[in-house]
């Protein structure tokens, strides 16, 4: 079966990484990515570092990273993460970090218009 078309409809990237980063499969223009992984890595760990306080049972289901003509999911399975590369049609501009927790329907939001190509774009 063709890993490039099994992940998601639309998509033109994956990686697929250990829980310590370390890349087991690519495709696309992720391929080989490791850049783009370590950054992910770095964006978990920080989630991982929310003050309970702020955010009651922050353990993320998913991060989504969206940008104007794609986006990145995030998600953890099996002891595997899963980040894929999204097309999408023209919707906006900046950088939008989507954090969803697994305790309730809340959501944290992150924009940044000054630095919107700088990580992953």
């Amino acid at each position: 079966m063709d890993r490039e078309k099994l992940i998601v409809p639309n998509q033109i990237g994956y990686l697929i990484l250990k829980e310590d980063g370390a890349v087991l499969e690519s495709g696309g223009e992720l391929k080989n990515d490791e850049r783009s992984a370590n950054v992910i890595m770095g964006l978990l760990n920080l989630t991982e570092s929310i003050d309970e306080s702020f955010m009651p049972n922050s353990s993320c289901e998913r991060i989504t990273i969206d940008y104007e003509q794609h986006y990145y999911s995030i998600c953890m399975s099996n002891r595997r993460i899963y980040i894929v590369k999204i097309s999408k049609s023209q919707n906006g501009g900046a950088a939008t970090t989507t954090t969803t927790t697994s305790s309730s329907s809340s959501n944290s939001v992150y924009n940044d218009a000054s630095d919107s190509g700088a990580v992953l774009a």
